[in-house]
């Protein structure tokens, strides 16, 4: 008898285990695979100074983002909440104005009753000259 409650609860802790990590696998690869097309069709391509600055349209991408991770997210938890802070990335100040070069992104959900999860995720525009 002993027996038998033993593998009964090795194999509700092995399922439970399991769940853990295929959801915590899941969030990770929904959060560090964000295709690279959300962020550069969030930078503006038309400009009216001769100055070019390229920055991140900060409604664009956050509007493309909450979607993407309402589509692809829900599989692995029910609920989720997405925080944006943008900085400048010469100084890594905060960016105030509307021209934000970089943004950190995290990522915060419910596993399981018990079990939190809550990563960032740092993206910015590098000049390729």
């Amino acid at each position: 008898m002993g027996n038998i409650i033993f593998s009964l609860t090795l194999a509700v802790l092995s399922l439970h285990f399991f769940t853990i990590t295929y959801r915590l696998n899941g969030v990770n690869r929904t959060l560090y695979n964000i295709p690279i097309s959300i962020f550069e069709s969030s930078i503006p391509l038309a400009q009216e100074s001769e100055e070019i600055v390229i920055y991140y349209n900060k409604t664009e991408l956050q509007n493309k983002l909450t979607y993407y991770f309402d589509t692809n997210i829900h599989k692995y938890v029910s609920r989720y909440t997405l925080d944006f802070y943008y900085y400048n990335q010469s100084d890594g100040s905060i960016c105030k104005s509307d021209y934000c070069d970089a943004v950190e992104i995290t990522l915060k959900a419910e596993i399981l009753l018990t079990v939190n999860y809550q990563k960032t995720a740092t993206f910015y525009i590098k000049d390729n000259r």
